[in-house]
């Protein structure tokens, strides 16, 4: 998808590298469950979040292109899910917008490896 500069996806963006900058968090449960399986949340991004009940379930863009889904207790540091998906899989039946946010964090990564912001 191209990227037209639109204030959505200024938006998506802001959004994105906050979710980035709380990941690096020491204190991020998130994070810390990413960087025990491997990820590289230097340059990971949280698309999603859905709050439930008694968990928060996240999905994060790896630099591998793959969307990681987390689901995190609210009651205790238990990680409960933890599964990986390529993201050719996951953009399946996703709407307009969910592409639009996608393809803006994989411009932040690709932005980062290149050493622009």
């Amino acid at each position: 998808m191209k990227l037209v500069g639109g204030r959505t996806e200024q938006e998506y963006r802001e959004g994105l590298v906050r979710s980035n900058l709380s990941l690096r968090n020491s204190s991020s449960r998130l994070g810390a469950a990413l960087e025990a399986a491997g990820v590289d949340v230097a340059n990971a991004y949280v698309v999603f979040w859905i709050p439930e009940q008694a968990e928060d379930i996240y999905q994060v863009l790896t630099p591998a292109r793959e969307i990681v889904t987390v689901e995190l207790s609210r009651y205790s540091d238990d990680v409960l899910l933890l599964e990986r998906q390529s993201l050719k899989d996951y953009e399946r039946g996703r709407s307009q917008q969910d592409r639009i946010k996608l393809a803006v964090a994989l411009d932040l990564i690709v932005s980062k490896r290149r050493g622009v912001r």
